[in-house]
């Protein structure tokens, strides 16, 4: 017996032997084939640097097509295709799998350059584009790198990484092209090479100095100035040194060097190696700072429950239900934060056990209560001073934190949960919804359903203030002249959409509207509305300035 149990054991101890073996081969090939990866994609942009660069030259042209004088029209969409376009054939030309998942991020990208297009809100349009940036690069990530070891924290950390990668690599372009241009040179080409590095030198020194020659026999000879000094003037002044050629020039520099240090920092396949470590962190430091804070939210909730939510909204003396919520709503949106970051540090941190657990859930418990309180205080607010874009935007953040914290809840049950992929996903739909939803319009309209003809002066002015997505609803009132002088012509003569003289009024400064007189301010704006869409075109086409241009003609006919 003893015998075959020593047999069994040395078998069971060269089996484990063998195993560590190859698990310790299989390692280091993945090691040597992961290295050998990133350098030959590194290689690949430095091998085919003519086509690399050739792409990267076509895209700035379009690049600067796209935004000259325009960063809101037709283009937007179009010019996020073609980005999109040229990382697809990035991964073509470096024979890199192309993985189903992506198409989250690159159908995310799409819709939200066609929001853009349809909204002329600056904070949407802002945010449009950072959305497009961080999803082109998650996906472009996730191309080019194994993420599935990566947690939250390592994934953010990976993105910044890849962007100050890109600060050195806008050396690439000239780096790459040197090292082609050394690896195929031929002798032939040598002397011709040499002749145009001598012609565009002599071009260079020749420039300034003809520059200052024509200057002074222009100032010498009148007849001279006037015929070649005005048409220098105008070659150098009004074409070369211009401010709309700088303005392209500046726009296709960003467009190449942008797209180029993006594509070849991702190439240089460097990304950190993050140590999992087995071991965590004792959790009875978490249990018992959780535990304190965990009380204080348990009486928080519970006042919550017994004095607001079913009490019969019983509110503290000397405060109206608008000053109540107005006085506690950022104070507790700053709480549903922090614990949303602290359940996340805590299961990052330290080794989670059953205690912890229960402490995790009942903070999440906490914060869904405390979320609910902050919606139902805004919506107080909501009740007596009407909708405005900020606290749609609250409202919509609280509903993506309520979901975002589902996927926290999640995490701390399952640890093998994918909290990223969960938040990216639900941010973009969260988004994508926000930006489509055209949150002025909403605000207008609701603002109108609920004043309707009297509508204050500072409530339309508010309204007035928001993006020409407003418009069409703003041009359904018809306000009577009150408090301003009439009869003053109008200041602009080139429209004929008014309906009298006294149609506009400008008070003693020009642009001012006297106070009171609602009629003034919307023609005011709608005034503007059609001043700023006058020269709007095929690339400048914007659907939303379009709408609220036809709704200002509408309303001056």
């Amino acid at each position: 017996m003893e015998s075959n149990n020593m047999e069994k054991a040395s078998i069971e101890s060269e089996n484990m032997e063998r195993h560590s073996v190859e698990s310790n081969h299989m390692i280091a090939c993945n090691l040597e084939n992961g290295k050998a990866e990133g350098q030959g994609t590194r290689n690949g942009m430095r091998e085919n640097a003519p086509y690399f660069l050739g792409m990267a030259l076509i895209y700035c042209i379009c690049f600067a097509i796209a935004f000259y004088r325009n960063y809101i029209g037709i283009t937007f969409p179009l010019i996020t295709a073609a980005t999109l376009l040229v990382c697809l054939l990035f991964l073509k030309k470096n024979e890199i799998p192309w993985k189903k998942s992506n198409w989250l991020y690159i159908g995310t990208c799409l819709l939200l350059g066609i929001s853009t297009v349809l909204t002329a809100n600056i904070f949407v349009i802002f945010f449009n584009t950072v959305g497009i940036l961080l999803m082109i690069t998650v996906f472009m990530v996730r191309q080019m790198y194994d993420d599935r070891g990566w947690n939250f924290g390592q994934y953010v950390l990976n993105l910044l990484f890849l962007y100050l990668n890109m600060i050195p690599e806008l050396a690439a372009p000239f780096i790459h092209w040197n090292n082609y241009r050394k690896e195929h040179k031929r002798e032939g080409k040598k002397k011709q090479n040499q002749k145009v590095k001598c012609i565009l030198l002599g071009v260079l020194i020749g420039l300034p100095m003809l520059l200052v020659v024509v200057e002074l026999l222009s100032s010498a000879d009148q007849i001279f100035s006037q015929v070649i000094g005005k048409a220098s003037h105008r070659l150098f002044g009004q074409i070369i040194f211009s401010p709309n050629v700088f303005l392209v020039i500046l726009l296709m520099i960003l467009g190449f060097f942008g797209i180029y240090s993006f594509l070849s920092a991702l190439s240089l396949n460097n990304m950190p190696q993050y140590k999992s470590y087995a071991t965590k962190k004792n959790p009875l430091t978490a249990i018992t700072f959780i535990s304190m804070v965990t009380v204080i939210y348990v009486i928080f909730c519970g006042i919550q429950v017994l004095f607001l939510f079913t009490g019969g909204m019983l509110l503290p003396e000397a405060y109206t239900y608008a000053e109540y919520a107005h006085q506690g709503f950022f104070q507790l949106l700053f709480v549903c934060l922090f614990n949303l970051i602290l359940v996340g540090v805590s299961m990052a941190i330290f080794d989670v056990n059953r205690v912890l657990k229960l402490l995790l859930l009942l903070c999440s418990g906490c914060t869904y209560i405390m979320l609910a309180s902050s919606a139902f205080r805004m919506i107080l607010y909501i009740r007596t001073y009407h909708l405005s874009f900020l606290r749609v935007l609250v409202l919509w953040f609280l509903a993506m934190l309520a979901v975002l914290l589902a996927g926290v809840v999640i995490t701390v049950v399952n640890r093998e949960f994918k909290l990223f992929r969960y938040c990216v996903a639900i941010v973009a739909v969260f988004y994508l919804i926000f930006s489509f939803g055209r949150v002025d319009v909403l605000v207008a309209e609701y603002n109108i359903a609920q004043m309707g003809e009297d509508i204050s002066f500072d409530d339309l002015e508010y309204l007035a203030g928001l993006s020409v997505d407003a418009v069409p609803a703003l041009s359904g009132y018809r306000f009577e002249h009150q408090g301003c002088r009439q009869g003053a012509r109008n200041y602009v003569k080139k429209y004929d959409y008014y309906t009298s003289p006294g149609d506009w009024y400008y008070g003693k400064r020009e642009g001012e509207v006297p106070d009171g007189c609602r009629r003034c301010l919307l023609n005011k704006t709608l005034h503007h509305v059609l001043e700023d869409t006058e020269h709007m075109g095929v690339r400048t086409f914007h659907l939303s300035r379009y709408l609220a241009r036809r709704a200002a003609v509408e309303y001056w006919n």
